[in-house]
């Protein structure tokens, strides 16, 4: 029998009868894994199929480990080929494997998480719940729902940032989480409810423990949802910010786009709307610095409203300190360019 490496198809061979290869029922093509016994200089011992055996090989081998061969010949001798070891996973494909893992792990047992806050506004009505846990969810929702002042684009970044979808990454950066995290909060709170679900005493006092660790799961399983397609699309961001439970307040969609293959440059962000008074669509364009905002209405009384309120979103813009070239009404619905490119505005490390 001769032993060779891939790279050496030649190299050390040794002569085994054909009754001896029959014997041990080597089938030319077949792979085996060897386990090597012993090795002195170019000779190898080896056990095949239950069977010590004797080659020669140029490649280095150790003694006690396994080695995959292939028969690569039979007769007039054997001649056994190593083959390289499989290559390893690759990155992308364990990463891919670990997210429908944890697609399969999250999405049975996840809620909205505007609704579970909704959820839980109501079950901290009953006044079922421990004295802590009460005054815990009580100062989630004042963080969540006290109205603010503050509407510029720090205070818009300080919520994208509270959100939860960055939790992780602020940890891995300065230890904690930004202040009032809602992740962490909510972590906080399915540490606490847990506790108490231990206590024979709060089992009296508490039946409900179990749906609020249920709720908090649920909405906890939302955001790390959350995380993770912003994970597999950074181009396509959803971001649920905390609202104060309301049955007339509806989520809207922003698509965020950008065109840089020909010049010059631009942004665009278009909003529709389903009103009681119709559908409404509207369409701001960034080219350089000068911005330019376009409306359209499904129905002439809403187009009407839309030219009766200019004014005051033109005041509004001013206000801002955002500088505005145009503003019109427009008959078509507007469309993004077919050149522009869905971008996210964060740089996300969730």
């Amino acid at each position: 029998m001769a032993l060779s490496p891939t790279t050496t198809q030649t190299s050390g061979l040794l002569n085994l009868s054909q009754a001896s290869a029959q014997d041990i029922k080597l089938t030319l093509g077949k792979t085996f894994a060897i386990t090597i016994t012993k090795t002195d200089g170019n000779q190898v011992n080896f056990n095949l199929a239950g069977r010590n055996l004797t080659a020669t090989t140029q490649q280095p081998l150790e003694a006690g480990k396994s080695v995959p061969v292939k028969v690569t010949q039979t007769t007039p001798n054997v001649v056994l080929q190593i083959q390289s070891p499989p290559p390893p996973p690759s990155s992308q494909a364990n990463t891919q494997q670990i997210l429908q893992n944890a697609y399969r792990q999250l999405l049975p047992q996840q809620m909205p998480i505007n609704q579970g806050l909704q959820q839980l506004v109501f079950l901290s009505q009953t006044g079922l719940l421990p004295a802590n846990l009460q005054a815990q969810l009580n100062a989630l929702f004042d963080q969540l729902f006290k109205p603010s002042a503050q509407t510029s684009a720090k205070e818009l970044k300080n919520q994208l940032l509270a959100s939860g979808l960055f939790m992780e990454n602020q940890l891995a950066k300065s230890q904690k989480p930004v202040q009032g995290d809602l992740k962490a909060r909510l972590l906080q709170l399915l540490q606490i409810t847990q506790q108490a679900t231990t206590s024979q005493a709060a089992k009296t006092e508490a039946a409900e423990l179990p749906k609020l660790s249920k709720l908090l799961t649920q909405t906890l399983s939302q955001i790390t949802l959350k995380q993770i397609q912003a994970i597999e699309n950074p181009n396509l961001m959803s971001i649920q910010l905390p609202l104060q439970p309301n049955p007339f307040i509806e989520e809207v969609a922003i698509d965020i786009r950008k065109q840089t293959q020909t010049q010059p440059t631009f942004w665009e962000v278009i909003v529709n709307l389903h009103l009681t008074e119709g559908e409404m669509s509207s369409k701001l364009l960034l080219m350089d610095e000068d911005i330019s905002a376009s409306l359209w209405a499904d129905n002439a009384q809403l187009t009407s409203l839309l030219e009766n309120r200019m004014p005051l979103l033109e005041e509004g813009f001013r206000q801002a300190g955002i500088p505005l070239k145009q503003l019109f009404i427009t008959q078509q619905k507007p469309q993004s360019h077919p050149e522009a490119q869905k971008v996210a505005l964060i740089d996300l490390h969730v």
